[in-house]
């Protein structure tokens, strides 16, 4: 009979040592740190791109409310916008409007920008639009009604 003698005889182990299983750890927590760093880069890109949508919005209201004539074409600084249904978000917008006159007889230029409060956010949306309009201080005043004779009797 063969028997093995101690030096030669190899034992199988089952199970992990205790290097694989922090090296295991260590892959594991970083792999957690920079999957959590990401979701934060993404929630802060998309809360970016609904204040930029939102600046948007705003802005081409307030320069069709201009263009329209419900607003005077006049240089205004730094106002709340107070159509803003979420009360949450009042007084966090504010626009600005400025008014120049171009080369072009009777145009003006307007630039309307929607900004958030930089008081209140640490990284403030800016947007801005420039519309070339009628200058309303060219336009004349056309008299539309139409003149009648009295009226038929018979």
């Amino acid at each position: 009979m063969n028997i093995p003698s101690r030096g030669n005889c190899k034992r199988r182990r089952a199970g992990l040592s205790l290097l694989e299983v922090m090296l295991a750890l260590a892959i594991l927590g970083g792999s957690i740190a920079v999957v959590g760093e990401l979701m934060r880069f993404g929630m802060r890109n998309a809360e970016a791109a609904r204040d930029l949508s939102t600046a948007q919005v705003f802005c081409e209201a307030k320069i069709n409310e201009i263009a329209s004539g419900l607003l005077p074409p006049q240089a205004i600084a730094n106002t709340p916008i107070e159509e803003i249904a979420n009360l949450d978000a009042a007084g966090l917008w504010l626009y600005s409007v400025d008014v120049q006159q171009i080369d072009q007889q009777g145009l003006i230029s307007v630039t309307v920008s929607v900004f958030q409060d930089p008081n209140l956010k640490t990284r403030p949306v800016e947007f801005s639009l420039v519309r070339w309009m009628i200058d309303p201080a060219q336009v004349e005043i056309v008299d539309t009604g139409t003149s009648s004779g009295g009226a038929s009797g018979g």
